[in-house]
């Protein structure tokens, strides 16, 4: 038995046979047992692509520890996969780990003899340890009868074995998984799972073992986009409109379930222009809402955010981002729409964009979205990605709010994301900032410029008056915001920094790199738009300050978070991590170019 305290590793399959079901499954089991986890599901961009192909790459990576982690990791340590063709993509992403063992069905071979002998001598080649193997016949009898489905129960039992997992202990968790199963099939696939557990794959001196303890506090497992839909709940939104979008639209689908159980109405657009229309009529009428989509959608609704801007009527947006642009990538993690969150409308539009990094922040950014866009009446963007919006995480019981005024909003909340309360009264273009239906208050809305009273005007002092105290609110932000989240030496030779779901890495590596005996400090940002004002203060503390993004970079072209803060700071922000790979940073790599970026600039 090897004890581990931190391990990664995945199930690929051909999508719609069920990997990400036996993922969910096993890291159910793991959570229960007081172990750490950290799931990505690998879902094809495709709606059912052909199998036994590339694009038919559906999986999970999972990553277990004794203790809390932030992000993915680096290299998987153990990889199942069911046939050659996904082994041979699953290469190109270059995240096997030394001396990794990759387990291998044969099922298939006969079909594709040369395939097979191929990617079976670049796995050995390459220093990895291959173990192959054929599903009993008894077990692929019972497959054979389900019409080809329960593969997944199969290699869900190797996996329970190689990890050492109480095989009743998982079965509860089979049955609750599928409880809408007629009791037959239920069977069948336990029946499955039981084979694999038995296959004999694994010696004893080989599986894994972890000191997970039963958690001291209550624990929940959330992915980023159900905990959006909880947040939304709480923050006292009553009404989603929204248009089916990768990866924003399980939002929508978590909502549709609940969200009329609290009163609120779930409205599907039939266009992403018509969504957030019916967001800012909603928050017009004084019913607080809320739309979500990815980069495409947000590039159609940015006529309707300027509206937002101009008759000062709130709407909050989330936007999950995934590769562009264009279709680009649909199922595969970037950060790149900052700036067409930031500066996206056209004129002067000042808007504020909001970052998540975890589980936590998605739960509570629908309340200090709420509070900014109710308070200055502005557009509020919130950004999260891919990679948070699907992978799962064991965290602490959220503190519920129940916000329904939200100058009541808790100073937790506000202090969760480096936020001071903000003036009891800012300044609007418009003086009636009623609701419909107050008498003798009858309110003008207009996209065109106008006064004080609400009435059109086209005079020169009138059209900037109007801009001036539109980046009053902005500035009343920016003065309410604190020093953001630092990690490591508060001064020193490098400073990495950046916003989003970096924040696992940089604080993983800025860890490694302390004890090693670099002087390395971290800074993340969860307010990305507007910026604090001590911010070039905190560069000039260290020789060197540099970005981590998913964002492509290079000698001629910033990143954008790069080019944001040197605008702001007029520092020497240098990118530093600046790929638009699809994948999530890996804290080695961070670490290992950290270390070169330090050795060259020393040596010089």
């Amino acid at each position: 038995m090897q004890k581990k305290k931190d391990f990664r590793f995945e199930l690929l399959m051909d999508a719609g046979n069920g990997a990400q079901k036996a993922g969910d499954i096993l890291i159910k089991a793991f959570a229960k047992k007081g172990i750490y986890v950290f799931i990505e599901p690998i879902i094809p961009a495709e709606i059912s692509p052909p199998k036994r192909t590339p694009f038919s790459l559906s999986g999970a990576v999972i990553r277990l520890s004794d203790s809390d982690i932030t992000n993915i990791g680096s290299f998987s340590d153990v990889v199942m996969v069911e046939h050659e063709i996904l082994l041979e993509r699953r290469f190109q992403d270059q995240e096997f780990n030394e001396g990794c063992t990759v387990f291998l069905d044969l099922g298939s071979k006969k079909r594709a003899q040369d395939a097979y002998d191929a990617v079976e001598k670049k796995v050995v080649d390459s220093g990895y340890n291959l173990v192959t193997f054929t599903i009993a016949e008894e077990a692929e009898a019972i497959i054979k009868s389900l019409n080809g489905n329960g593969k997944n129960m199969y290699y869900l039992g190797i996996m329970a074995r190689l990890f050492n997992v109480d095989k009743d202990f998982l079965i509860t968790f089979i049955r609750q998984t599928f409880k809408k199963l007629p009791k037959d099939k239920l069977d069948s696939n336990i029946q499955i799972f039981e084979y694999g557990f038995l296959a004999n794959l694994v010696a004893d001196s080989d599986c894994i073992s972890f000191d997970g303890a039963a958690h001291k506090s209550e624990k929940v497992l959330l992915d980023g986009n159900t905990a959006v839909a909880l947040g939304v709940i709480d923050a006292g939104i009553r009404l989603y409109a929204g248009y089916p979008i990768t990866p924003a639209s399980s939002i929508m689908h978590s909502l549709a379930r609940l969200l009329p159980a609290y009163g609120g109405v779930l409205h599907q657009a039939e266009d992403e222009i018509s969504a957030i229309g019916t967001v800012i009529g909603s928050y017009f009428a004084g019913v607080p809402a809320i739309t979500a989509t990815s980069g495409p959608g947000l590039s159609l609704k940015q006529e309707f955010i300027g509206l937002s801007v101009a008759s000062e009527i709130p709407c909050i947006i989330v936007d999950v981002q995934r590769g562009g642009p264009s279709t680009g990538l649909p199922t595969r993690t970037e950060q790149t729409d900052l700036f067409a969150a930031a500066y996206g409308s056209h004129g002067d539009g000042p808007k504020v964009v909001i970052s998540v990094a975890n589980v936590d922040d998605c739960f509570y950014v629908p309340h200090i979205a709420r509070y900014i866009a109710e308070v200055c009446r502005l557009p509020v963007i919130i950004l999260s990605d891919y990679m948070i919006s699907v992978s799962y995480r064991v965290v602490d019981k959220l503190k519920q709010c129940q916000l329904e005024d939200v100058k009541e909003i808790d100073d937790f909340v506000l202090d969760h994301f480096y936020l001071d309360r903000l003036p009891d009264t800012i300044e609007m273009v418009k003086e009636n900032q009623n609701s419909p239906g107050i008498p003798d208050q009858m309110r003008r809305v207009t996209g065109l410029n106008t006064g004080a009273s609400g009435a059109i005007e086209y005079s020169a002092d009138s059209n900037h008056r109007a801009h001036q105290i539109r980046s009053q609110k902005i500035h009343a932000i920016r003065h309410a915001l604190k020093t953001p989240e630092r990690f490591g030496a508060e001064s020193g030779d490098l400073l990495l920094v950046g916003w989003g779901s970096s924040r696992g890495a940089i604080e993983e590596a800025v860890q490694s790199l302390e004890a090693d005996g670099y002087s390395v400090g971290g800074l993340h940002f969860k307010m990305v738009y507007p910026l604090p004002l001590n911010i070039a203060d905190i560069f000039k503390s260290y020789q060197h300050v540099v970005t981590v993004e998913m964002a492509y970079g290079d000698s001629l072209k910033s990143t954008p978070f790069s080019m944001m803060l040197r605008s702001e700071t007029l520092c020497d922000v240098k990118g530093l991590i600046c790929e638009a790979k699809g994948r999530p940073i890996k804290p080695i790599y961070l670490i290992e170019k950290a270390q070169s970026f330090l050795k060259e600039v020393q040596h010089v």
